[in-house]
């Protein structure tokens, strides 16, 4: 299953990070500022991608 990439957005003052979690359901986190949003993005990003099954040599 692939994995979407996670979703910055600013809602009414307030930035919302929408990550798609591997059951399919959809986890929102909300940020002061748009540089927390994003550098939780990566935080995040690099976790999905750490526990992703790696290919057998």
């Amino acid at each position: 299953m692939m994995q979407a990439r996670p979703v910055v957005s600013k809602e009414f003052d307030v930035w919302v990070l929408r990550v798609q979690k591997p059951n399919g359901k959809v986890q929102e986190y909300r940020c002061a500022t748009e540089r927390q949003a994003r550098q939780l993005a990566l935080v995040l990003s690099a976790t999905v991608a750490e526990q992703a099954p790696q290919p057998a040599e």
